[in-house]
């Protein structure tokens, strides 16, 4: 019986066995729509006269379209000959001290002289020209730019326009409405004071303000064996060609043809530089640019600058000697002020961040305090094509369209989700770009706008010298032994502490 059901269980396993598996049921595929095509957003303009666009660093450029013109003007040095050029755009301005600044910055350009760029690092001289820099110094401005120095043609060309003007005006005579020459100002101005003396391309300050430093060697016969097309300059040489003129250069040097020359090493106060693109599209757009305010007259524009001083009194050795430095303003909790210079000093009345404070200082250093106007009621705030504003912070973000260019400025990354260039601080103030005629505005908290210069203030600033009486028995000296020893000066004791220890009251 029992094997009858093992035979039985051993029939039916092996006809399961011959049972064909089943069909799988295929999938239901869902037809993938072909990737579209992505045109980047063209932020170019077109290359024709009177064309213009915002290059990274906030300058305007111009467009010059290729065709040829007339160079020189029958004297010794540049007889005059018809020249045929590329299509270049030059910058229309200067490069101001704002934009110099940002290069140095991020590490790519060297301070100018500041002995004799006097204005470089005053608030609201932003926006007049950099000078004091050498040749090489201009040269690195323009190549962190991607761009370069504008040939001796270049610069010419796009001063005198392809009839050969006189000046960039036109053949009028030089007058103070129309550069700042011949002393009119004493001083150099801003670079976009005198719309009136364009050139035929809109290029601004081709004359007067300063001289511009150009890409070519001075040779006296090169325009004698000169290419007709693109002249690049002589191969080597000793002096670089300047051209323009400067804020004291009388009619005969503003000449547009008019051709100067300098040793490459040398740095003076009306001598600075533009630059030439050829790629317009190089950069990417910035991930965020500062809000501009075209016209704040027209809205309400409340301005508030605290009022300070340093009060420096020296008393006399019968107490003790030293001085007395108070430093003074009239918004008592004012978060933008900040002072310093008090080395060897203690504290005599007050509290740290509120004013005024006083301190007793018994060794010479030079006292500072600085703090900032503050602006309110500021309307008209706008962005330019492909940015939204964010209105609580004041800033332009990019609307995320890709463009050709890739590439970003020093001290920025590319952001290939956004496809725009983020700063690497993470923020708009590490790279403050603001467009040529604005300063970079902090109007409330966490809130940025670009304001016309005219609008703006300068920062309050004080600097006294604390020159204490040299009174028998001082220790002026301790300050040095305190600090090599990394231990804290007490000026009311000429003894050093420990650190986190405070000095007596008596």
């Amino acid at each position: 019986m029992k094997i009858r059901i093992y035979i039985l269980l051993a029939a039916l396993l092996l006809l399961n066995s011959c049972t064909p598996p089943s069909k799988p049921i295929p999938p239901t595929l869902t037809p993938v729509p072909p990737t579209p095509t992505i045109t980047p957003v063209d932020l170019s303009a077109p290359m024709e006269v009177g064309s213009t666009l915002t290059y990274v660093d906030g300058e305007t450029l111009v467009a010059v379209p290729s065709g040829a013109f007339k160079m020189g003007h029958g004297t010794a040095d540049n007889p005059e000959h018809t020249v045929t050029l590329s299509d270049f755009w030059i910058y229309a301005t200067k490069v101001t001290n704002g934009q110099y600044a940002l290069c140095v910055a991020q590490g790519q350009c060297t301070a100018p002289d500041t002995t004799v760029d006097l204005k470089y690092s005053v608030f609201g001289s932003q926006n007049e020209p950099v000078v004091g820099v050498t040749y090489d110094q201009a040269m690195s401005y323009c190549n962190y730019i991607n761009g370069s120095l504008p040939t001796e043609a270049q610069w010419e060309k796009a001063a005198r326009g392809p009839s050969g003007n006189l000046y960039p005006w036109g053949n009028d005579q030089p007058t103070c409405d129309l550069l700042n020459f011949n002393n009119c100002v004493h001083n150099t101005t801003d670079v976009s004071k005198y719309p009136k003396g364009k050139s035929p391309y809109g290029a601004l300050d081709m004359e007067g303000n300063g001289f511009e430093w150009t890409a070519d060697w001075y040779d006296p016969l090169y325009y004698k064996s000169s290419p007709p097309g693109d002249p690049p300059g002589p191969d080597t040489g000793r002096a670089r060609v300047i051209r323009s003129s400067g804020y004291t250069s009388n009619a005969t040097q503003a000449l547009a043809y008019a051709r100067f020359f300098s040793s490459p090493g040398d740095h003076r106060r009306d001598l600075g530089f533009r630059c030439v693109v050829k790629d317009t599209a190089y950069f990417a757009p910035a991930c965020q640019l500062t809000s501009v305010v075209a016209n704040p007259d027209k809205g309400v524009l409340n301005v508030n600058c605290p009022n300070i001083s340093i009060d420096v009194q020296a008393t006399s050795c019968k107490y003790g000697g030293g001085a007395l430095v108070t430093f003074n303003d009239d918004h008592p909790q004012d978060p933008n002020a900040s002072f310093g210079g008090i080395v060897g000093c203690s504290l005599v009345s007050g509290t740290p961040g509120t004013y005024p404070i006083q301190y007793k200082c018994t060794t010479g250093s030079t006292a500072t305090l600085s703090s900032s106007c503050s602006y309110a009621g500021i309307t008209g705030a706008n962005c330019g094509a492909h940015y939204t504003i964010n209105t609580s912070t004041g800033l332009c973000e990019w609307d995320g369209n890709r463009t050709s260019g890739l590439n970003c400025m020093v001290g920025e990354f590319y952001d290939p989700v956004h496809h725009c260039c983020l700063t690497l601080t993470g923020s708009i103030t590490g790279n403050p770009v603001c467009p040529i005629g604005t300063i970079f505005t902090k109007d409330s908290p966490n809130h940025y706008v670009c304001l016309p210069a005219e609008n703006t203030l300068d920062v309050p600033r004080q600097i006294e010298s604390i020159n204490p009486p040299d009174c028998p028995g001082t220790c002026k000296n301790s300050v040095v032994t305190c600090s090599q020893r990394n231990l804290v000066f007490c000026p009311n004791t000429c003894g050093c502490l420990s650190v986190g220890i405070k000095c007596p009251t008596h």
